[in-house]
Order: structure tokens, then C-alpha cells, then sequence
């Protein structure tokens, strides 16, 4: 599918290993702040999550890092195609090396997640997937650094490793606003959309089922993501 359409925009995808997926979506559509101006988009692959943020909020710079040469090349494009007022920058650089002169008060990041499977063989989905170009440890830390004493970053991991990253973020300086617990059917738990602050805060804590035990996708995940969908799900 080289091609993803949205409500309001189209992502290229031609190039990049990792497609459009059900985790973009949720972290895109659930993700919030108030009065937002710079974000910072970890490991923007496609760019969907920043095309996703300038649709929904107004900021007045948008940053995404990306590793892999070939997702930059969609990235690109898409930023270049995009219809809203928000400037979408790409960046070919590594979350570890980026030192701008000004931090951000909106961060978001779906990062490589696969910490002990067996690697893919193709180079580009394996660097895509394994924590080994971005380790969850190197993430947080990277997210202290970066998020001003009042932003906020969203990000979505294997439900596994929730308990770990909430550990890794108290140790940073990070304190977590938000969880939501995602299950792919009723009971089965599979991911974790974490939002952290350098404030000290109250976790506020929800839930999201994205199918029925039929397999068709449930209400409130239909709610959710109807702003994206170019059609009905």
C-alpha cells in the first residue's frame, strides 16, 4: 500500500519499512496539549504523527528525527504535501545526537518496540523495530533533555514494558499525567500510551478495546479516530 489515505491528507509510503498502523492512530487521535507552539516527533517514520498533531493543534514549528534514509524520503514528501499552516521540518539525525537550541513543549514518539525477538532481514524494518537504534532507556532520557519545564510527551509502547518506562521516566525527572491501557480485544492487553510531565501530577488512567470479540472495531474506538478515517471503520 503505498499510499494511506486520510480525511484530510494522503501519507506516501513507498519508501519507508514500517506502513501506517493501528498505533498511530490511537497515539495521534488521544494525544493533547494546551496551547501547543514546537513539537518534536522521535522516530517520525512516514510523518503520519506530525501531519496527525498539525491537523488537530495549531503549532508554530514541527520537528520530526529519522534515522532510516528511506523513511525520510516519504517523510519528506508528506511534510512537503501537507495542507495545514503548521511547518514540517525532517530531519535525518538520531534522537541521541539532536541538540537544538530550544527545547519543545510538545514531544510524541512511536518508537521501536521489538527488544528481544529475532531481527527481520531486511535491514529497514529491522532498524525500524528493534530497540537496539533506540533503546527505551535512551528515549526517556532523550525526552528529559528535551521537553520544556511545562511540555508534555505522548508515547505508545508494548503493554509489557509499561511498568519499566514509568520506572525509567520517575528516575528522569519525568513524572506520568497520563496511561491509557490499549487492548486489541476485550482482555487482551497489548499496548500502553504513556503522557509525561517534569511537574508532579496525578495519573490519570483510561482504557481503549479497539475491536469486539466479533473483530469489527469498537464504538469508542470508531469516536476516536473519526476525524482520520477517510471512510467509516
Amino acid at each position: 500500500m503505498p499510499v494511506f489515505q486520510f480525511k484530510y491528507f494522503r501519507v506516501q509510503q513507498e519508501h519507508a519499512a514500517l506502513k501506517v498502523g493501528t498505533d498511530s492512530m490511537i497515539l495521534g487521535s488521544l494525544c493533547y496539549w494546551e496551547n501547543p507552539k514546537r513539537l518534536l516527533d522521535i522516530g517520525t517514520g512516514t510523518g503520519v504523527l506530525s501531519l496527525m498533531c498539525a491537523q488537530r493543534f495549531a503549532f508554530d514549528e514541527i520537528i520530526g528525527l529519522e534515522i532510516s534514509e528511506q523513511a525520510v524520503l516519504d517523510a519528506q514528501t508528506n511534510a512537503q504535501n501537507s495542507p495545514f499552516p503548521s511547518p514540517i521540518s525532517i530531519l535525518n539525525q538520531a534522537i541521541q545526537e539532536y541538540f537544538p537550541e530550544e527545547q519543545f513543549d510538545a514531544i510524541i514518539s512511536n518508537p521501536p518496540f521489538f527488544e528481544n525477538s529475532q531481527k527481520n532481514p531486511d535491514e529497514h524494518k529491522s532498524l525500524a523495530r528493534h530497540t537496539e537504534s533506540l533503546s527505551f532507556r535512551e528515549l526517556i532520557a532523550s525526552i528529559s533533555r528535551l521537553l520544556t519545564p511545562h511540555g508534555k510527551a505522548w508515547i505508545i509502547v508494548p503493554y509489557e514494558s509499561k511498568e519499566n518506562i514509568i520506572t525509567l521516566a520517575g528516575t528522569n525527572g519525568l513524572f506520568t499525567s497520563d496511561l491509557v491501557e490499549i487492548s486489541g480485544k476485550p482482555g487482551k492487553l497489548s499496548r500502553a500510551v504513556l503522557a509525561f510531565e517534569k511537574q508532579p501530577i496525578t495519573t490519570k488512567l483510561a482504557s481503549l478495546c479497539i475491536r469486539t470479540e466479533t473483530g469489527s472495531y469498537s464504538d469508542k474506538y470508531k469516536v476516536l479516530t473519526k476525524e482520520f478515517h477517510d471512510r467509516m471503520v
